[in-house]
């Protein structure tokens, strides 16, 4: 959880979703939606930053951190419907920030192109919009290992996908980021494995009428920066960077990611 504030909870959609609010929102709302496996802890290196100018809201995806666990299998389209209860239910209607990271951000074009009056831009972090069928099999062979062994038997093979060696300088950034990683649920990592192996955004990405800014981890083995700037071209007048991170840019380079929100917000409300 971050530090500074409390989390709480809430029904939406037939599920339980922790959330933390805080922050001045003198220049909005951001909604910061994290990564596949991820927490609301995925975001405590950035989202003080953002505290000082905008209200901010993290939330534990189904499934995840301190959110209910599922059993059932759910889609992209109910991870949309979550945010859209979790708005409602806080009484927030007025255009958000979404700031998005990896599989979160496939929640953030969908819920824009669902709910355009909602959504005032979004950043995207590494962002996993389409899955090739070779990475579609391996998500399904992940998932069905960690329902039958836990997630330990999958953890290090996914990082070193997302976090390469190159990028372990902050050893403690890591291991903590590993020890999150083991303890999600694993039938509920699963499903949210199941979940992003059906995404593909390539239709959705012209319709977008926001202002966009799509980050690309240059050491990113997932989504490389010419596959991120593939799609960003895809996006009417969207802005393309690079970071130097990996897949998991939030906790790897935060400051530089944090510095880059900013900047993009700012240029947006002129």
């Amino acid at each position: 959880m971050t530090k500074d504030s409390n989390p709480a909870w809430i029904d939406a959609c037939g599920v339980n979703l922790c959330y933390v609010l805080s922050g001045t929102g003198e220049a909005g709302t951001a909604v910061m939606i994290h990564e596949l496996g991820g927490t609301i802890a995925s975001w405590d290196a950035v989202a003080p930053t953002l505290r000082a100018s905008l209200r901010v809201l993290t939330y534990d995806q189904r499934g995840h951190g301190s959110s209910e666990k599922v059993r059932v299998r759910f889609s992209l389209a109910d991870h949309v419907d979550d945010l859209r209860a979790l708005l409602d239910a806080l009484a927030i209607d007025g255009p958000c920030w979404l700031i998005a990271a990896a599989a979160g951000a496939a929640i953030a074009v969908v819920f824009a192109a669902r709910f355009p009056a909602r959504v005032a831009g979004i950043v995207m972090c590494a962002p996993a919009l389409d899955i090739d069928p070779q990475r579609r099999a391996y998500l399904q062979e992940r998932a069905e290992r960690a329902r039958q062994e836990g997630m330990r038997p999958i953890v290090d093979r996914t990082l070193d996908q997302s976090w390469p060696p190159v990028l372990r300088g902050d050893r403690q950034s890591f291991e903590d980021y590993r020890s999150r990683l083991l303890a999600n649920d694993p039938v509920s990592y699963a499903l949210a494995n199941h979940a992003l192996g059906e995404i593909d955004l390539s239709t959705e990405l012209p319709t977008l009428r926001c202002p966009c800014l799509l980050l690309a981890g240059q050491y990113d083995l997932q989504r490389p920066p010419e596959r991120v700037a593939a799609q960003a071209a895809l996006v009417p007048g969207s802005v393309f960077d690079t970071v130097a991170a990996g897949h998991l840019m939030a906790v790897q380079r935060p400051a530089e990611v944090a510095e880059k929100i900013h900047a993009f917000i700012d240029r947006s409300r002129r």
